[in-house]
């Protein structure tokens, strides 16, 4: 067993901070000081000291919201990791030990937060080494005008290529910067007979993926950097009737995220049209039944047909922005990262030819087919059940005489419980069995985790409008069904989305505040705040010695011995952080604030109620036209609300992602369902024998199929007349490729020139000889037109039989081989 946490009365070790007399008092407590002499003295007797007394927590809770909204920036830290307050020194080293031998790329400092009473790896990592690692990572970048621009992968060789490389200040954003640091602290990989406490590691395992799922790491969180944070409220947040800012979504918080905000927004747009339409129709629509069919005839095709047109035109759009954001080509599966929990044995790599880990997709198969499969189909049979059930007893309760208005509102309790309950136990067990099938890519894992939640909610969701619809055929009840749940989910779903994370966060900063305040009040506010105990290297000899002594005695039997003697290896020494603002309490540091914020929990909840809103719309909004409109006010107010919740949790990791997935596949069914389910209510509804009475049920039965035909080929002809890609994309895509081209060759040739040149340089004699060989080497034609010119010259002077003779030797030389001009 472990020893308990660490303490604080070691100095220049894990296991505590060293102790300073640093000042116990602030300028927020010095004022609460002053303001409560006052009040004591001119309170008196029973009556003024009870006024006294409350006046006193009035002012402790005010001096305590002042001390949580004093925040320190936290400085050179990219990334903190955070374990729970019990973890003793042995995890520490060990984990410490193993990211300075196995990846020195990564600069980590442990330092102590004090008023969360727990210990903290901060890191970050020099500009070369994210330069290395944003190849391995494969983020693109824009590359100079005069190498062909555009956006490509980044190289580290060639790096001069890219624009903006120089100032490493601005090349990586934060939200890169972060995500590289997390990408090489996924790769810390274990070798054999890696072992900590009683877990032991199979070769090439992640291992801080593992510690963070079986709980001896609390938390991975990227910090906010304030600037941006605070341009992001002004432009997003309070910016109510403004666009959002996307390009700036993207670089703060990856294009996951930038892409969702993109999607909500123009679905939002989108609304516009159905919304108003509807709003027309319901106006319009009267006590005529005749009028009433043609509303409901009407708008159920406009539905299904706006629905096609709208899902669509995002995937012109979403590739818009995939191009933008330099995703839209995104690596072939085989190319990328295995997710960190993805189990199998190591082997060699078919593709890369290194060494990786792999699973055979037999066994994820039997698994999934008669393991999944079953569970998932027992698991909505058995919710299907209860709510039926629910809703027969309902049906009974509302036909009984002498019911009291308490007994009608049992049923509907018991069928909210039912649904809570089943919607925690069916994820938990959605998420055992998306484990069990060990995927090997995350965006593989979440689009099976997708089918499996979205299977449930559809059951939880529409279960009642479908009972209503089909099996009653109350048109009436329908309506008013349909505008309580979608009305109910939208003020719920906000209030729990924005308000409860913001107020959970605020709490625990409000809890941390108020411990302090008493421990400093008590006069226990020891020297833990003022300093924090740091292991880097470069300390002294005696402070390496000190540490290796105590990591020796207190690491318990039966754990394994430190790897290399890495952990005997590990220098301290004491770094305070913010030694002004921390000695003398003037806050809490940005890692402390932070640490306290609800984290985000990725889209996959901000997607899954705009799903179940989209199936409102297109499935029975022919029943209430004024569905769109509700949606169309609610999300606008959802875009600011996500806004708000974004910049006030923890800050998420970014993400690169080509569209929205399999979020656009589950809506393009929706769609589908869409024009089955309005189709069968023109017939339940009776709408159709109200616009045709003189056809017979099959008649009618008969039409609705043609219809629903008609409307399915219309679906596909659209889909396939509207390509998903913009021909202007196509065609920058096309002229970035040329002009990359162009460069290329350009650079070729200056390289070819370059490399003659330095070849000359470099031997001169050579060069020499080359001018002399070139000119003593003239073609044969050259050579007997300057020899005839001479021979011209000799005749005039000479005019002699001998000289004849010479001028045909000299014709006859000049007319031999190049070879046998150089031998005579």
């Amino acid at each position: 067993m472990e020893k308990e946490g660490p303490g604080v009365d070691r100095a220049g070790c894990v296991g505590g901070a060293a102790k300073t007399d640093a000042p116990t008092d602030s300028p927020g407590r010095r004022l609460h000081q002053q303001v409560m002499q006052k009040l004591n003295q001119a309170c008196e007797g029973p009556t003024g000291q009870a006024i006294a007394s409350k006046l006193q927590k009035t002012g402790h809770l005010v001096q305590t919201t002042m001390e949580w909204m004093r925040t320190i920036p936290t400085r050179d830290c990219d990334i903190l990791m955070t374990f729970p307050n019990n973890t003793g020194d042995h995890t520490l080293m060990w984990l410490l030990s193993r990211l300075r031998s196995r990846m020195p790329a990564l600069g980590v400092h442990v330092r102590y937060l004090p008023h969360l009473k727990v210990w903290g790896f901060y890191m970050t990592a020099t500009y070369d080494n994210l330069l290395r690692y944003a190849e391995e990572l494969g983020l693109k970048k824009t590359v100079k005008p005069e190498f062909g621009g555009g956006k490509k992968h980044f190289l580290y060789e060639e790096k001069e290529s890219f624009d903006g490389v120089e100032d490493e200040m601005t090349f990586f954003s934060s939200q890169e910067r972060q995500s590289i640091v997390k990408y090489m602290l996924d790769n810390l990989r274990a070798v054999a007979g890696d072992k900590l406490k009683r877990y032991v590691f199979f070769e090439g395992q992640p291992i801080i993926p593992k510690c963070l799922s079986k709980g001896m790491i609390k938390q991975i969180l990227p910090l906010h950097r304030s600037e941006d944070l605070e341009t992001l409220k002004k432009t997003w947040v309070h910016a109510l009737f403004k666009p959002q800012p996307l390009d700036y979504i993207c670089d703060y918080f990856g294009v996951k995220i930038a892409m969702y905000c993109a999607w909500l927004g123009y679905y939002t747009w989108a609304l516009i049209f159905p919304a108003f339409f509807g709003l027309v129709m319901w106006f319009w629509a009267g006590s005529d039944e005749k009028r009433d069919g043609v509303v409901f005839h009407v708008f159920a095709m406009f539905n299904v047909i706006w629905a096609t047109l709208y899902l669509e035109g995002w995937k012109r759009r979403s590739a818009v922005h995939a191009y933008k954001w330099g995703t839209l080509d995104m690596p072939s599966s085989l190319l990328q990262e295995p997710r960190p929990l993805f189990k199998g044995s190591l082997t060699s790599s078919e593709v890369t030819g290194r060494p990786e880990i792999t699973y055979p997709s037999w066994k994820r198969n039997l698994f999934y087919c008669f393991v999944s499969v079953p569970a998932v189909v027992l698991c909505l049979l058995v919710v299907f059940c209860s709510m039926l059930a629910c809703f027969e007893l309902q049906e009974v309760v509302n036909q009984g005489e002498d019911v009291s208005a308490v007994t009608r509102f049992l049923p509907k309790v018991l069928l909210s419980l039912v649904v809570m309950v089943m919607d925690e136990v069916y994820k938990r067990i959605a998420i055992w069995l998306n484990d069990k099938e060990n995927y090997r890519l995350q965006s593989t894992y979440e689009n099976h985790l997708i089918i499996k939640l979205v299977l449930f909610q559809f059951v939880n969701s529409f279960l009642s409008l479908f009972y209503i619809g089909f099996y009653l055929q109350d048109m009436t009840r329908l309506e008013e069904q349909l505008a309580a749940l979608l009305i109910t989910r939208q003020v719920v779903g906000n209030f729990k989305e924005a308000l409860v994370p913001y107020l959970w966060g605020k709490g625990m900063l409000f809890k941390m505040a108020h411990s302090k305040m008493k421990e400093r009040a008590s006069g226990e506010f020891q020297a833990s705040e003022s300093t924090e105990s740091t292991l880097t290297e470069g300390s002294t000899e005696e402070e390496n010695t000190e540490s290796s002594t105590s990591e020796k005695a207190e690491e318990p039997e039966g754990e394994e011995e430190t790897e290399d003697g890495n952990d005997d290896e590990t220098e301290e020494e004491i770094i305070d952080e913010s030694p002004d603002a921390v000695k003398h309490g003037k806050g809490f540091t940005q890692a402390e604030v932070e640490s306290c914020m609800q984290p985000y929990m990725d889209t996959f909840e901000d997607y899954l109620e705009m799903f179940i809103q989209f199936g409102y719309v297109v499935l029975f909004s022919p029943a209430f036209p004024c569905a769109a409109m509700c949606a169309l006010l609610n999300n606008v107010i959802e875009i600011r609300s996500d806004a708000f919740k974004l910049c006030t949790s923890q800050r998420p990791f970014g993400q690169r992602v080509e569209n929205i997935g399999m979020w656009q596949d589950v809506m393009e069914v929706m769609g589908m369902l869409a024009v089955i389910v309005n189709c069968a209510l023109l017939v339940m509804s009776g709408q159709m024998q109200h616009m045709f009475p003189g056809l017979s049920t099959t008649q009618l039965i008969i039409m609705a199929v043609v219809v629903e035909h008609a409307l399915i080929a219309l679906k596909f002809i659209l889909s396939y007349a509207i390509p998903d890609i913009p021909e202007w994309v196509e065609k920058e895509m096309a002229k970035v490729e040329f002009k990359r081209r162009q460069a290329h060759k350009k650079l070729e040739f200056l390289r070819r020139q370059n490399s003659l040149i330095a070849e000359d340089k470099a031997s001169p004699d050579k060069s020499q000889d080359k001018e002399k060989t070139k000119s003593s080497s003239k073609t044969p034609s050259t050579q007997s037109t300057e020899q005839k010119k001479e021979q011209k010259v000799k005749q005039d002077k000479s005019k002699g039989s001998g000289h004849s003779e010479r001028k045909e030797g000299s014709v006859s030389i000049s007319a031999m081989p190049e070879k046998q001009q150089k031998v005579e």
